[in-house]
């Protein structure tokens, strides 16, 4: 059998937990910071929460026609992702899969741009076909004034974050609510893990998303840490 076609298996299931929140909450920056953590631990994989780094249509514009086409646009490339998702599942499990945003929140942004009727009910039908992928949600959130704040301030994508009304407290304030009716009010099937990011440095709710991952996999973070067994192996030679 040759390597590429060499399967890992293990005896549990995959465990897959979404990160979820308002556009300039951290979501993205935790992603990546636990991303870089574990660096090539095979126990991780983590998938993006799009492919197309500049989507056709820009996400939250105030025309009606655009943000149909955005939101979209922005459900197939999740839909594309979670058949990434089950393609990586017939090859391996007892993996932990981190997701940049749950699939919900193309709905929750939907209703905060309050799309026609016919187009929301054609994006939510689309979403219901899907057989979506993730088990726990990570929600975080702060005050509107922090998430805006924190928005401005990665200020390198400054003229887009106007056309996409990243900007506009009024927009933003919709989203939270959504979050709230949608996601953290609503039973879901999934559970949900709510994390205030006020006043908190990126790293602290790093280690609160390590800590909810510990819970719910029993994994042990203090493997990251440790140096490789061949190099523990050298030290102790060399002493």
């Amino acid at each position: 059998m040759t390597r590429k076609n060499y399967r890992i298996r293990g005896s549990k299931d995959n465990i897959i937990i979404s990160l979820a929140g308002a556009h300039g909450v951290g979501k993205t920056t935790i992603f990546h910071l636990l991303k870089k953590q574990v660096k090539d631990n095979p126990k991780f994989k983590f998938f993006p929460e799009r492919y197309k780094k500049n989507p056709p249509f820009p996400f939250g514009s105030k025309d009606k026609q655009i943000a149909f086409r955005s939101e979209f646009h922005f459900l197939q490339q999740l839909a594309k992702r979670n058949k990434n998702i089950k393609n990586f599942e017939e090859n391996y499990n007892g993996r932990i899969i981190i997701l940049d945003r749950t699939p919900l929140c193309v709905l929750i942004y939907s209703k905060s741009l309050f799309l026609k009727e016919k187009d929301f009910n054609l994006i939510k039908d689309m979403y219901d076909s899907v057989s979506w992928r993730d088990d726990y949600v990570l929600y975080l959130t702060a005050e509107p004034e922090t998430i805006l704040k924190r928005t401005i301030q990665r200020g390198s994508l400054e003229k887009i974050r106007k056309e996409w009304n990243e900007t506009e407290m009024d927009y933003l304030k919709n989203i939270l609510s959504f979050y709230q009716k949608m996601l953290v009010s609503k039973k879901q099937k999934k559970k949900i893990f709510v994390l205030d990011t006020e006043k908190l440095e990126p790293q602290v709710v790093l280690d609160k998303l390590k800590k909810i991952i510990t819970e719910i996999s029993g994994y042990s973070f203090k493997k990251c840490l440790e140096p490789p067994s061949w190099q523990m192996n050298i030290s102790r030679f060399l002493k």
